[in-house]
């Protein structure tokens, strides 16, 4: 049972590694207005979560470069679920990075969208 968590510790922290690899990267990505289409309340990641705020949002995303359209997703802090629905709506533009090599690969920066929703976001 034991080799079970170790398994997991590992996972995790490659995970996180590769994660915080990408966005050393993609704090040199071109930055780009999307706007939220979709928006779901999920339970909250376990590494944000925490007692009484379990949920999470998530919100897809679209943008558009030389008149291709791309897309991502972005989530939120952990928050309670009563938050979590009442934030989740509309269609707001935020700030995002994307590979110019690779639309498809995008980032979005906590400090690149400060005001710009009525909730705080995880940086991925």
């Amino acid at each position: 049972m034991a080799g079970i968590f170790l398994i997991d510790a590992i996972s995790r922290r490659l995970r996180r590694k590769n994660r915080e690899k990408k966005l050393r990267l993609a704090t040199q990505w071109p930055l780009a207005q999307a706007e939220i289409n979709h928006w779901q309340v999920l339970s909250a990641d376990e590494d944000v979560a925490s007692p009484g705020v379990t949920y999470q949002i998530e919100a897809g995303f679209h943008f558009k470069i030389n008149g291709e359209y791309y897309g991502g997703y972005l989530r939120s802090v952990a928050l309670t679920h009563h938050e979590a629905e009442s934030k989740a709506t509309g269609n707001p533009l935020v700030n995002i990075r994307y590979n110019p090599a690779n639309p498809d690969e995008t980032a979005v920066f906590a400090e690149d969208n400060q005001g710009t929703l009525p909730f705080r976001i995880v940086s991925g």
